[in-house]
């Protein structure tokens, strides 16, 4: 049937009037079509054994027999009869026989047999009816997933019936604590308003105080008479408690409304009130109300079960908030938790905020099973099973637990709870209680360096309920070892952190197990040294202000062959980089317009943070200082006390070049004849990397100026000149006069007088600075006829022009 109404699972035990006379085969069929409709299933299966003796090969007494035996729960006769249709001749007429086949065989817990009844049904059936086809394949993967649970026990639950002094034959649910009292829901009593045969039993409440003997709670049968009533639950506080109150639809279905009574400190219930009719919904039932808390709103929660329009099929769980005056919100769907199949009996647990249900929709054991969900200030957790010993391959319901210590109560039809039809071994739900011993997990958290492999003292170790975000962490820092430990509960994800200054943080998530799989759980976690950054800053040298868009390039000096990592930064003048500790590193900053700078450093091996280093560029006229050009003896315009000339600089030099060999002849003639080779290379090496190089770098210099100029620079340059010591320092500031003017010539003469109007309109201004003898070092020799005095390379340095200084 599609359209399932709600069984709260109170079975009637009927009791018939046996006719002198045997019935006719006709009048038979009548009856037992007559109680199948009504579901009066206890007296269909006994009119359908009836009429098997008849015809006991009869397709349709067979099939019917089968389906009241399973309806009225007897189970192992039940089985019998559908294998029999299946091996009728005629058995095709019924296909849902396999289905139901493998149901029983799972609720038996025979999970073998029941994945091929189900896979049977699916190969031989496929596609004929879709909610059949993908139900028996869901149940495939239950009967595989409890094969596997039934290894895995909880191993630290216990599950007992709670015996005769609390269950009967008839169906004993719904318990809950209140306060001192125990109560809960059972169909024992007679039906005393509708005496029509066959006898009607109703559910009614009970309560036992210390444990004594349950008593009938009988001011509620009078106040609804011939009424069902059951499914008791209280608010937080205590003050307040919610019923059902249900009519029978027939032999076995009722449909149920919600009822709400307030209770005083005697324990006393007030005069029961409706709820609002949104909530009572006349064409739907509305039964197994639970009270919840939301601690986000500071707000109770009614959950309850209906199978009013909007659900997602069968039975759904549906929820209302209530208000600070009582008021009741509109119901809502619990949709992230209901299935297609049956969801029923939730009960919220405040103290961990969660919400444990049964469900037919979910891989589970059999029949109802109970699941377990957090609520989470991001939502509903995760759906879990609450494995054996709480689900049984039978039906397992109304789990309650209460607020402090282990004890928590569920009813099931499982195997020990007594029969209320011996003969067919029919049972019903029994109270059982259950013992769940809190979980004690030691969760030990090691560190370690990952690279040495060390134990790693000093660290900072973090816990997190990984699906529970309102959770704060657990927080410890140990200076002493590497050893961190925390208590844990079972069932849930963590994430831990370890940090370290000067290490990476790592990170692992793992799930804490069941109740009873683990004493101890040890984590291990390596940190890796983390990656020095290195920000470099870029400056121009002149200004001091930023200088976005500098090309900075990383060398590693520790490894030389590596390609250098290279970094342009347009919107900023920081460079930033990883670094590793105990290595030299150089850095090399360019930019267009500007100098190239470079400076080198080491990174200690203790270095932690950030190590910032500052480049500064000069523009790039300025970079090329100082220009240094060198001058031959006395040159130019030699023996002369004037302090001017008309020859430039190149002149100068071309004829000091040519005489490259002379010097290093008479220098190198100056040492021993073992090291006159030596010395001559000296000399060709100051020839081509000072003289030649000075002038190339001065030319440069002046191609540079040139643009500068052009781009409307405006610039003073300072000269400076030298002379060696041979003459006296009058001559020698004459001499340093004219040197000084062969350079400004070559500023007039370059590139066909293109700096002469630069120079005329003052954009260009030439200084110069002459110090003569005065500047040379000590220990050139100013004797004329010390070859030394000319030839040396000392001296050779002192003979020249320097361009010194820029200002704009």
């Amino acid at each position: 049937m599609r359209k399932l109404f709600l069984s709260i699972y109170i079975i009637f035990l009927s009791t018939f009037l046996v006719s002198a006379q045997s019935p006719s085969k006709k009048s038979v069929i009548e009856a037992a079509e007559k109680s199948f409709s009504s579901k009066n299933f206890y007296d269909a299966l006994a009119k359908y054994q009836e009429l098997l003796q008849f015809e006991s090969d009869n397709i349709d007494f067979l099939y019917k027999a089968a389906e009241a035996s399973r309806l009225h729960g007897a189970y192992k006769m039940s089985v019998g009869y559908y294998e029999a249709v299946l091996n009728h001749p005629d058995g095709s007429q019924y296909p849902l026989s396999g289905f139901w086949l493998g149901m029983l065989k799972q609720i038996q817990g025979d999970y073998n047999s029941a994945k091929a009844a189900y896979t049977a049904y699916s190969s031989e059936h496929a596609g004929e009816d879709s909610y059949y086809s993908a139900y028996a394949d869901k149940e495939i993967k239950a009967c595989e997933w409890a094969i596997e649970m039934i290894n895995n026990p909880v191993k630290s639950t216990t599950v007992v019936s709670m015996g005769e002094r609390v269950n009967t034959s008839f169906s004993d649910f719904a318990p809950m604590q209140l306060k001192q009292e125990f109560v809960f829901s059972s169909s024992r009593f007679e039906n005393r308003v509708n005496t029509i045969m066959p006898k009607r039993y109703l559910s009614g409440l009970l309560s036992s105080k210390s444990e004594g003997v349950p008593v009938q709670l009988k001011y509620l049968n009078t106040l609804f008479p011939g009424k069902n009533i059951a499914n008791t639950a209280v608010n937080r506080t205590a003050d307040k408690v919610y019923f059902t109150v249900c009519e029978d639809l027939n032999d076995h279905d009722k449909r149920c409304d919600l009822y709400q009574a307030n209770i005083d400190s005697s324990q006393f219930w007030s005069e029961p009130i409706k709820l609002p009719d949104y909530i009572n919904i006349p064409t739907s039932t509305q039964t197994q109300p639970n009270v919840g808390y939301n601690k986000l709103n500071n707000k109770e929660v009614l959950y309850f079960v209906s199978d009013r329009p909007g659900g997602k099929g069968g039975l759904d769980i549906w929820y209302s908030m209530i208000d600070g005056n009582g008021n009741f919100s509109e119901p809502m769907n619990l949709a992230g938790l209901n299935t297609i199949q049956d969801d029923v009996t939730p009960f919220y647990h405040i103290p961990t905020s969660t919400l444990f249900y049964s469900s037919k929709g979910h891989l589970g054991l059999g029949g109802f099973d109970i699941y377990q969900v957090k609520d989470q200030a991001d939502g509903w957790g995760t759906i879990k099973n609450c494995g054996i010993p709480l689900n049984s391959s039978f039906d397992d319901l109304y789990f309650v637990r209460l607020t402090s210590g282990t004890v928590g109560y569920l009813a099931s039809n499982r195997t020990g709870a007594q029969y209320i039809d011996d003969i067919n071994e029919a049972c019903c739900l029994d109270i059982f209680m259950a013992n769940i011993q809190p979980c004690e997990i030691k969760l030990k958290t090691l560190v370690y360096d990952a690279g040495t492999l060390m134990e790693l003292n000093g660290a900072t170790v973090k816990l997190f309920d990984n699906k529970d975000v309102s959770k704060e962490a657990v927080i410890i820092t140990n200076d002493l070892t590497n050893l961190f430990e925390f208590p844990i509960e079972c069932e849930r994800e963590y994430r831990i952190e370890a940090s370290r200054p000067g290490y990476s943080m790592e990170s692992v998530i793992f799930l804490s197990g069941k109740p009873g799989e683990f004493k101890e759980i040890t984590k291990k976690l390596y940190l890796k040294q983390s990656k020095i950054t290195l920000d470099v800053l870029t400056y121009d040298k002149q200004t001091g202000l930023d200088l976005n868009g500098t090309t900075v390039s990383l060398f590693d000096l520790e490894h030389p062959d590596n390609s250098p990592i290279v970094m342009t930064n347009l919107q900023t003048n920081l460079s930033q980089f990883e670094l590793d500790r105990c290595h030299k590193y150089r850095i090399v900053a360019t930019k267009l317009g500007y100098g190239t700078s470079m400076k080198e450093f080491h990174v200690d091996c203790n270095q932690i943070g950030t190590v910032l280093q500052k480049i500064y560029l000069d523009k790039l006229l300025y970079s090329l200082l100082p220009v240094s050009l060198y001058f031959d003896n006395d040159h130019p315009n030699p023996a002369t006390m004037s302090k001017t000339t008309t020859l430039s600089y190149q002149q100068t030099y071309e004829n000091y070049y040519t005489r490259k060999s002379v010097f290093g002849l008479k220098f190198s003639n100056t040492f021993p004849v073992q090291e006159r080779e030596v010395q001559k290379s000296v000399m060709d090496n100051f020839f081509d990397l000072e003289v030649k190089a000075g002038k190339e770098k001065f030319e440069k210099f002046l191609s540079v100026l040139e643009s500068d100029l052009k781009e409307g620079k405006k610039y003073e340059i300072f000269l400076k000149g030298y002379a060696s010591p041979l003459a006296n320092n009058h001559y020698n500031l004459h001499l340093g006069q004219r040197r000084v003017q062969s350079v400004k010539n070559e500023f007039n003469r370059y590139n066909q007088g293109s700096l002469k109007k630069y120079i005329k309109s003052g954009k260009l201004i030439i200084s110069q600075k002459s110090f003569g003898e005065d500047t040379a070092p000590k220990g050139i020799s100013d004797n004329s006829k010390d070859p030394n005095s000319i030839y040396h390379i000392n001296a050779s340095r002192e003979r020249r022009v320097e361009i010194v200084e820029i200002k704009e």
